[in-house]
């Protein structure tokens, strides 16, 4: 396997542990949100705000980076968005492209 399709795999597997993981931490939330409504609390409860808080990061402006041409509007920006759950997401994923490639 040559250099370049290493790194792409790299890339693959990170962004399907964040995503995979940020899935799983929102329906978590969900599930640990009925679980405190259901005990006479509310959905804001510590647990559930663990899994599911988010660290957010925006590049560019807060509403994106606008071209107005008259006609046309170009708008272009990029946000990230992680949580508990999706850093442990990309954590198994890497071990699991780690021990994937033996055959």
């Amino acid at each position: 396997m040559n250099r370049s399709a290493g790194v792409g795999r790299l890339v693959v597997f990170i962004l399907l542990g964040l995503i995979l993981g940020g899935i799983l931490g929102e329906v978590l939330g969900l599930v640990l949100g009925q679980i405190g409504v259901m005990s006479g609390g509310d959905m804001n409860n510590p647990i559930r705000n663990f899994f599911v808080k988010a660290w957010e990061l925006d590049l560019g402006f807060k509403d994106g980076w606008a071209l107005d041409l008259y006609m046309v509007k170009l708008r272009l920006g990029l946000g990230l968005k992680f949580n508990t759950c999706s850093i442990v997401g990309m954590g198994l994923s890497l071990y699991i492209m780690k021990w994937s490639n033996r055959g």
